[in-house]
Protein backbone atom coordinates (compact mmCIF):
# COMPACT_ATOMS: atom_id res chain seq x y z
CA UNK A 1 0.00 0.00 0.00
CA UNK A 2 1.16 3.41 -0.79
CA UNK A 3 2.09 5.21 2.03
CA UNK A 4 -0.02 8.09 3.66
CA UNK A 5 1.43 11.67 3.28
CA UNK A 6 2.35 13.45 6.26
CA UNK A 7 2.85 16.76 6.78
CA UNK A 8 6.38 17.65 8.07
CA UNK A 9 5.50 20.50 11.13
CA UNK A 10 8.82 19.77 13.09
CA UNK A 11 10.06 22.91 12.60
CA UNK A 12 6.45 25.02 12.60
CA UNK A 13 4.40 26.88 14.61
CA UNK A 14 1.35 24.75 16.45
CA UNK A 15 -1.86 25.44 15.32
CA UNK A 16 -5.25 24.49 15.09
CA UNK A 17 -8.44 25.19 13.63
CA UNK A 18 -12.71 25.02 14.39
CA UNK A 19 -14.87 25.14 11.87
CA UNK A 20 -17.78 27.96 11.24
CA UNK A 21 -20.89 26.81 9.36
CA UNK A 22 -23.61 28.32 7.97
CA UNK A 23 -27.46 27.84 8.67
CA UNK A 24 -27.38 25.04 6.55
CA UNK A 25 -24.20 23.57 8.39
CA UNK A 26 -21.91 23.81 5.38
CA UNK A 27 -19.02 24.58 6.34
CA UNK A 28 -17.82 28.08 4.88
CA UNK A 29 -14.51 29.10 7.41
CA UNK A 30 -12.11 27.95 9.98
CA UNK A 31 -10.69 29.62 12.59
CA UNK A 32 -7.24 29.36 13.39
CA UNK A 33 -6.13 28.99 16.62
CA UNK A 34 -2.61 29.53 18.28
CA UNK A 35 -0.75 26.49 19.60
CA UNK A 36 2.21 27.64 21.25
CA UNK A 37 5.35 25.50 21.38
CA UNK A 38 7.13 25.51 25.01
CA UNK A 39 8.02 22.26 25.63
CA UNK A 40 5.50 20.88 27.99
CA UNK A 41 2.01 22.69 27.12
CA UNK A 42 0.14 22.09 24.42
CA UNK A 43 -2.35 24.89 24.92
CA UNK A 44 -2.71 28.54 24.45
CA UNK A 45 -0.50 30.43 26.67
CA UNK A 46 0.00 33.69 25.16
CA UNK A 47 2.34 36.40 26.15
CA UNK A 48 2.33 38.64 23.14
CA UNK A 49 -0.95 38.38 21.09
CA UNK A 50 1.40 39.96 18.20
CA UNK A 51 3.51 37.26 18.12
CA UNK A 52 1.17 34.54 18.25
CA UNK A 53 -0.95 36.27 14.92
CA UNK A 54 2.21 35.76 13.74
CA UNK A 55 2.80 32.55 14.36
CA UNK A 56 -0.32 31.04 13.43
CA UNK A 57 -0.09 33.04 9.97
CA UNK A 58 3.29 31.79 9.27
CA UNK A 59 2.40 28.14 10.11
CA UNK A 60 -0.79 28.53 8.24
CA UNK A 61 1.04 30.52 5.22
CA UNK A 62 4.66 29.50 5.07
CA UNK A 63 5.19 26.31 6.46
CA UNK A 64 2.11 24.19 5.54
CA UNK A 65 0.08 24.95 2.61
CA UNK A 66 -3.05 26.86 3.41
CA UNK A 67 -5.21 24.50 0.76
CA UNK A 68 -3.67 21.40 3.39
CA UNK A 69 -5.45 23.73 6.65
CA UNK A 70 -8.11 24.99 5.48
CA UNK A 71 -8.64 24.36 1.58
CA UNK A 72 -11.23 26.84 0.04
CA UNK A 73 -13.03 28.41 3.30
CA UNK A 74 -12.00 31.34 4.54
CA UNK A 75 -9.28 31.40 7.51
CA UNK A 76 -10.89 33.81 10.69
CA UNK A 77 -7.40 35.05 12.50
CA UNK A 78 -7.14 37.07 15.55
CA UNK A 79 -5.81 40.36 15.26
CA UNK A 80 -4.59 43.36 17.87
CA UNK A 81 -5.34 46.47 17.00
CA UNK A 82 -1.23 47.34 17.19
CA UNK A 83 -0.79 44.92 14.26
CA UNK A 84 -3.24 46.69 12.09
CA UNK A 85 -2.36 50.22 12.59
CA UNK A 86 1.43 49.13 11.96
CA UNK A 87 2.55 45.74 10.76
CA UNK A 88 -0.24 43.51 9.08
CA UNK A 89 1.47 41.25 7.24
CA UNK A 90 1.08 41.26 3.31
CA UNK A 91 -1.48 38.49 3.09
CA UNK A 92 -4.32 37.90 -0.30
CA UNK A 93 -7.41 39.24 1.31
CA UNK A 94 -8.54 36.39 -0.66
CA UNK A 95 -9.24 33.97 2.32
CA UNK A 96 -8.19 36.07 4.70
CA UNK A 97 -10.92 37.44 7.58
CA UNK A 98 -9.08 39.49 10.23
CA UNK A 99 -10.65 39.34 13.23
CA UNK A 100 -10.26 42.23 15.61
CA UNK A 101 -9.48 41.14 19.39
CA UNK A 102 -12.60 42.49 21.91
CA UNK A 103 -10.33 43.90 24.51
CA UNK A 104 -8.45 46.23 22.13
CA UNK A 105 -8.84 50.01 23.11
CA UNK A 106 -11.23 52.33 19.96
CA UNK A 107 -9.04 54.79 18.76
CA UNK A 108 -8.82 56.78 15.72
CA UNK A 109 -6.31 55.27 14.18
CA UNK A 110 -7.86 51.85 14.41
CA UNK A 111 -10.89 53.20 12.69
CA UNK A 112 -8.74 54.50 10.04
CA UNK A 113 -6.41 51.38 9.71
CA UNK A 114 -9.71 49.21 9.26
CA UNK A 115 -11.66 51.54 6.19
CA UNK A 116 -8.15 51.14 4.76
CA UNK A 117 -8.13 47.76 4.87
CA UNK A 118 -12.01 47.03 3.86
CA UNK A 119 -11.02 49.40 0.96
CA UNK A 120 -8.61 47.15 -0.37
CA UNK A 121 -11.14 43.98 0.37
CA UNK A 122 -10.21 42.17 3.33
CA UNK A 123 -13.48 41.50 5.49
CA UNK A 124 -13.09 42.28 9.20
CA UNK A 125 -14.50 40.51 11.96
CA UNK A 126 -15.19 42.21 15.60
CA UNK A 127 -14.49 39.41 17.57
CA UNK A 128 -16.82 38.72 20.99
CA UNK A 129 -17.83 41.83 20.50
CA UNK A 130 -20.23 44.09 23.10
CA UNK A 131 -22.01 47.38 22.36
CA UNK A 132 -20.79 49.92 24.25
CA UNK A 133 -20.41 53.70 23.58
CA UNK A 134 -16.43 52.91 22.78
CA UNK A 135 -17.25 50.16 20.68
CA UNK A 136 -20.43 51.25 18.42
CA UNK A 137 -17.74 53.43 16.13
CA UNK A 138 -16.66 49.45 15.00
CA UNK A 139 -19.49 48.70 13.87
CA UNK A 140 -19.26 50.84 10.73
CA UNK A 141 -15.55 49.00 9.79
CA UNK A 142 -17.37 45.59 10.00
CA UNK A 143 -18.36 42.95 7.95
CA UNK A 144 -18.93 40.22 10.94
CA UNK A 145 -19.93 40.48 14.10
CA UNK A 146 -19.57 37.47 16.35
CA UNK A 147 -21.02 37.39 19.75
CA UNK A 148 -20.13 34.68 22.61
CA UNK A 149 -23.45 32.93 22.98
CA UNK A 150 -22.39 31.70 26.77
CA UNK A 151 -21.14 35.10 27.50
CA UNK A 152 -24.35 37.07 26.56
CA UNK A 153 -27.71 35.37 26.32
CA UNK A 154 -28.23 35.70 22.39
CA UNK A 155 -31.64 36.86 22.77
CA UNK A 156 -30.55 40.23 24.38
CA UNK A 157 -29.59 40.81 20.67
CA UNK A 158 -33.14 40.64 18.92
CA UNK A 159 -33.65 44.12 18.69
CA UNK A 160 -30.37 44.86 17.09
CA UNK A 161 -29.66 41.61 14.58
CA UNK A 162 -32.15 43.15 11.93
CA UNK A 163 -30.98 46.71 11.86
CA UNK A 164 -27.20 44.87 12.02
CA UNK A 165 -28.40 42.89 9.13
CA UNK A 166 -29.70 45.72 7.32
CA UNK A 167 -26.47 47.40 6.72
CA UNK A 168 -25.27 44.26 5.67
CA UNK A 169 -23.05 42.64 8.49
CA UNK A 170 -23.16 39.26 9.13
CA UNK A 171 -24.30 37.94 12.96
CA UNK A 172 -22.05 34.97 13.69
CA UNK A 173 -22.86 33.47 16.79
CA UNK A 174 -19.82 31.56 18.52
CA UNK A 175 -19.30 28.97 21.22
CA UNK A 176 -22.57 27.45 20.25
CA UNK A 177 -22.03 24.29 22.32
CA UNK A 178 -25.94 22.64 21.16
CA UNK A 179 -28.70 22.22 18.89
CA UNK A 180 -30.90 23.92 20.89
CA UNK A 181 -28.60 27.05 21.34
CA UNK A 182 -27.88 26.91 17.31
CA UNK A 183 -31.48 26.74 16.88
CA UNK A 184 -32.33 29.50 19.31
CA UNK A 185 -29.73 31.58 17.44
CA UNK A 186 -30.70 30.59 14.22
CA UNK A 187 -34.18 31.73 14.53
CA UNK A 188 -33.32 35.13 15.77
CA UNK A 189 -31.53 35.79 12.66
CA UNK A 190 -27.67 34.50 13.07
CA UNK A 191 -26.39 33.61 10.07
CA UNK A 192 -22.81 32.20 10.77
CA UNK A 193 -22.14 29.55 13.55
CA UNK A 194 -18.80 28.55 15.14
CA UNK A 195 -18.53 25.51 18.05
CA UNK A 196 -18.93 21.27 17.92
CA UNK A 197 -22.73 21.35 18.24
CA UNK A 198 -22.77 19.43 15.06
CA UNK A 199 -20.83 16.55 16.57
CA UNK A 200 -23.17 16.04 19.30
CA UNK A 201 -27.15 14.32 18.89
CA UNK A 202 -29.74 16.24 18.08
CA UNK A 203 -32.26 14.29 20.40
CA UNK A 204 -36.01 14.11 19.49
CA UNK A 205 -38.35 12.48 21.99
CA UNK A 206 -40.25 10.02 20.06
CA UNK A 207 -38.39 10.30 16.78
CA UNK A 208 -37.77 6.77 14.96
CA UNK A 209 -35.00 5.60 13.96
CA UNK A 210 -34.58 5.63 9.75
CA UNK A 211 -34.53 2.47 7.73
CA UNK A 212 -31.46 3.81 6.16
CA UNK A 213 -30.39 4.81 9.81
CA UNK A 214 -30.69 1.50 11.27
CA UNK A 215 -29.70 -0.86 8.41
CA UNK A 216 -26.04 1.05 9.00
CA UNK A 217 -26.42 0.21 12.51
CA UNK A 218 -26.94 -3.36 12.05
CA UNK A 219 -23.73 -3.22 9.82
CA UNK A 220 -21.40 -1.87 12.01
CA UNK A 221 -22.98 -4.12 14.71
CA UNK A 222 -22.53 -7.08 13.37
CA UNK A 223 -18.74 -6.24 11.71
CA UNK A 224 -17.68 -4.83 15.40
CA UNK A 225 -18.03 -7.88 17.57
CA UNK A 226 -15.50 -9.21 19.68
CA UNK A 227 -15.86 -12.44 18.67
CA UNK A 228 -17.05 -12.09 14.46
CA UNK A 229 -15.76 -14.35 12.00
CA UNK A 230 -13.51 -12.79 8.90
CA UNK A 231 -15.55 -14.98 5.89
CA UNK A 232 -19.11 -13.27 7.79
CA UNK A 233 -17.44 -10.23 7.33
CA UNK A 234 -16.56 -10.55 3.50
CA UNK A 235 -20.35 -11.87 3.28
CA UNK A 236 -21.81 -9.31 5.04
CA UNK A 237 -20.02 -6.40 2.74
CA UNK A 238 -20.68 -8.42 -0.48
CA UNK A 239 -24.37 -8.29 0.29
CA UNK A 240 -24.28 -4.63 0.44
CA UNK A 241 -23.94 -3.92 -3.35
CA UNK A 242 -23.28 0.48 -2.38
CA UNK A 243 -20.57 -0.76 0.07
CA UNK A 244 -18.67 -3.03 -2.07
CA UNK A 245 -18.55 -0.77 -5.15
CA UNK A 246 -17.35 2.37 -2.62
CA UNK A 247 -14.86 0.23 -0.74
CA UNK A 248 -13.15 -1.27 -4.34
CA UNK A 249 -13.45 2.19 -5.67
CA UNK A 250 -11.59 3.62 -3.08
CA UNK A 251 -9.29 1.37 -2.38
CA UNK A 252 -8.17 1.54 -6.10
CA UNK A 253 -8.11 5.22 -6.18
CA UNK A 254 -4.87 7.42 -6.85
CA UNK A 255 -4.71 7.39 -3.01
CA UNK A 256 -3.44 3.56 -3.29
CA UNK A 257 -2.04 3.96 -7.06
CA UNK A 258 1.22 1.51 -5.62
CA UNK A 259 -1.31 -1.42 -4.66
CA UNK A 260 -2.12 -4.02 -6.91
CA UNK A 261 -5.86 -3.64 -8.73
CA UNK A 262 -8.53 -4.93 -6.02
CA UNK A 263 -10.61 -6.42 -7.78
CA UNK A 264 -13.24 -8.44 -5.06
CA UNK A 265 -14.06 -7.91 -1.32
CA UNK A 266 -12.23 -10.75 -0.40
CA UNK A 267 -9.17 -9.70 -1.90
CA UNK A 268 -9.78 -6.30 0.00
CA UNK A 269 -10.06 -8.19 2.94
CA UNK A 270 -6.94 -10.31 2.32
CA UNK A 271 -4.83 -7.34 1.15
CA UNK A 272 -5.94 -4.78 3.94
CA UNK A 273 -6.47 -7.18 6.92
CA UNK A 274 -9.66 -7.79 9.23
CA UNK A 275 -8.79 -4.48 11.62
CA UNK A 276 -8.45 -2.05 8.84
CA UNK A 277 -11.17 -3.55 6.94
CA UNK A 278 -13.06 -2.84 9.33
CA UNK A 279 -12.20 0.49 9.72
CA UNK A 280 -13.06 1.03 6.61
CA UNK A 281 -16.37 -0.03 6.33
CA UNK A 282 -17.10 1.71 9.96
CA UNK A 283 -16.13 4.92 8.52
CA UNK A 284 -17.76 4.26 4.61
CA UNK A 285 -21.26 3.09 6.33
CA UNK A 286 -21.41 6.37 8.57
CA UNK A 287 -20.74 8.27 5.41
CA UNK A 288 -23.90 7.22 3.93
CA UNK A 289 -26.06 8.20 6.58
CA UNK A 290 -28.58 10.16 5.25
CA UNK A 291 -28.94 13.72 5.91
CA UNK A 292 -26.08 14.40 8.09
CA UNK A 293 -23.61 17.48 7.91
CA UNK A 294 -20.47 16.95 5.99
CA UNK A 295 -18.40 18.59 8.96
CA UNK A 296 -19.55 16.02 11.15
CA UNK A 297 -17.82 13.21 9.15
CA UNK A 298 -14.74 15.11 8.51
CA UNK A 299 -14.78 15.84 12.82
CA UNK A 300 -15.29 11.70 13.26
CA UNK A 301 -12.39 10.91 10.45
CA UNK A 302 -9.53 13.59 11.65
CA UNK A 303 -10.48 12.17 15.27
CA UNK A 304 -10.19 8.67 13.98
CA UNK A 305 -6.58 8.91 12.54
CA UNK A 306 -5.14 11.53 15.19
CA UNK A 307 -5.38 8.54 17.50
CA UNK A 308 -4.73 6.15 15.53
CA UNK A 309 -1.84 7.90 14.89
CA UNK A 310 -0.81 8.80 18.41
CA UNK A 311 -1.43 4.90 18.79
CA UNK A 312 1.02 3.96 17.11
CA UNK A 313 3.34 6.04 19.06
CA UNK A 314 2.95 5.02 22.03
CA UNK A 315 2.02 1.42 20.95
CA UNK A 316 5.47 1.32 18.42
CA UNK A 317 3.23 -0.72 16.30
CA UNK A 318 1.98 0.55 12.46
CA UNK A 319 -2.26 1.04 12.46
CA UNK A 320 -2.63 -0.92 16.16
CA UNK A 321 -6.27 -2.16 16.66
CA UNK A 322 -8.94 -0.12 18.18
CA UNK A 323 -7.63 3.70 18.58
CA UNK A 324 -9.05 4.14 14.62
CA UNK A 325 -12.82 2.78 16.20
CA UNK A 326 -12.63 4.65 19.74
CA UNK A 327 -11.84 8.31 17.35
CA UNK A 328 -14.91 7.48 14.68
CA UNK A 329 -17.11 5.89 17.03
CA UNK A 330 -16.84 9.53 19.51
CA UNK A 331 -19.45 10.98 17.13
CA UNK A 332 -21.41 8.27 16.47
CA UNK A 333 -24.31 9.75 18.46
CA UNK A 334 -24.98 12.80 16.68
CA UNK A 335 -24.87 10.29 13.08
CA UNK A 336 -27.86 8.87 15.01
CA UNK A 337 -28.92 11.43 17.19
CA UNK A 338 -29.21 8.75 19.96
CA UNK A 339 -27.35 8.61 23.46
CA UNK A 340 -24.11 7.68 22.95
CA UNK A 341 -24.84 4.76 25.50
CA UNK A 342 -28.01 4.00 24.11
CA UNK A 343 -25.80 2.82 20.67
CA UNK A 344 -22.51 1.65 21.61
CA UNK A 345 -23.49 -1.27 24.34
CA UNK A 346 -25.48 -2.44 20.93
CA UNK A 347 -22.27 -2.88 18.88
CA UNK A 348 -20.48 -5.98 20.27
CA UNK A 349 -17.39 -4.27 21.34
CA UNK A 350 -14.80 -5.06 24.25
CA UNK A 351 -15.14 -3.59 27.13
CA UNK A 352 -12.18 -2.08 26.68
CA UNK A 353 -13.56 -0.33 24.09
CA UNK A 354 -16.65 0.66 25.79
CA UNK A 355 -14.82 1.86 29.04
CA UNK A 356 -12.44 4.28 27.02
CA UNK A 357 -15.70 5.42 24.95
CA UNK A 358 -17.65 6.02 27.34
CA UNK A 359 -15.29 6.55 30.46
CA UNK A 360 -11.71 7.48 28.68
CA UNK A 361 -10.47 4.48 30.65
CA UNK A 362 -6.89 3.15 29.70
CA UNK A 363 -4.87 4.17 27.27
CA UNK A 364 -7.25 4.43 24.35
CA UNK A 365 -9.56 6.77 26.68
CA UNK A 366 -6.65 9.05 27.47
CA UNK A 367 -5.82 8.61 23.64
CA UNK A 368 -9.38 10.02 22.74
CA UNK A 369 -9.82 12.50 25.27
CA UNK A 370 -6.71 14.10 24.25
CA UNK A 371 -7.99 14.35 20.79
CA UNK A 372 -11.29 15.28 21.30
CA UNK A 373 -10.19 18.29 23.97
CA UNK A 374 -7.52 19.47 21.06
CA UNK A 375 -9.77 19.54 18.24
CA UNK A 376 -12.28 21.33 20.62
CA UNK A 377 -9.20 23.99 22.34
CA UNK A 378 -9.72 22.33 25.80
CA UNK A 379 -7.05 20.70 26.62
CA UNK A 380 -6.54 20.12 30.36
CA UNK A 381 -3.74 19.82 33.09
CA UNK A 382 -4.51 16.29 32.85
CA UNK A 383 -4.36 15.43 29.18
CA UNK A 384 -1.33 16.94 28.98
CA UNK A 385 0.48 14.96 32.03
CA UNK A 386 -0.86 12.36 30.17
CA UNK A 387 0.76 13.31 27.03
CA UNK A 388 4.22 13.58 29.14
CA UNK A 389 3.67 10.13 30.15
CA UNK A 390 3.04 8.89 26.67
CA UNK A 391 6.34 10.96 26.30
CA UNK A 392 4.47 12.24 22.45
CA UNK A 393 6.04 15.84 21.83
CA UNK A 394 3.85 18.78 21.01
CA UNK A 395 5.00 18.31 17.57
CA UNK A 396 4.13 14.48 17.36
CA UNK A 397 0.48 16.06 18.68
CA UNK A 398 0.30 18.55 16.04
CA UNK A 399 1.57 15.84 13.52
CA UNK A 400 -1.61 13.43 14.14
CA UNK A 401 -3.71 16.08 14.01
CA UNK A 402 -2.84 18.52 10.82
CA UNK A 403 -2.36 14.93 8.99
CA UNK A 404 -5.58 13.52 9.91
CA UNK A 405 -6.80 16.87 8.11
CA UNK A 406 -5.15 16.28 4.92
CA UNK A 407 -6.00 12.40 5.51
CA UNK A 408 -9.78 13.40 5.39
CA UNK A 409 -9.60 15.72 2.86
CA UNK A 410 -7.67 13.04 0.92
CA UNK A 411 -10.55 10.44 1.41
CA UNK A 412 -13.45 12.53 0.93
CA UNK A 413 -12.27 13.96 -2.77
Amino acid sequence: MQKEKELDVSHSNLIARQPICNSSLKVVAFELLYRMNNGGANHAVIGNQDSATIDVLLAAYNDLSINDVIGKQLAFVNFTSNLIINNLPPLSPKQLVIELLEDQAVTPELIKALKHLRSKGYKIALDDFCLTKETLSLIECADIIKLDVLDQAPETWANYIPKLKARGITMLAEKVENYEIYEQCKELGFELFQGYFFAKPKILSGKKMSRNAMSVLQLIGKLNKTDVDFDDVINTISADVGLSYNLLRTLNSGMYAQMKKVDSVRQAAVTLGLNNLRNWINLLALGSLDNKPQILLETAMVRAKMCELLGEIITKKPAPDGYFTIGLFSVIDAFFDTPLENLIKKLGLSEELLSALLHYKGDKGKILRIAIHYQEDKLTKDDLANLEDYNISNQELTQAYLNGLYWSKEQTK
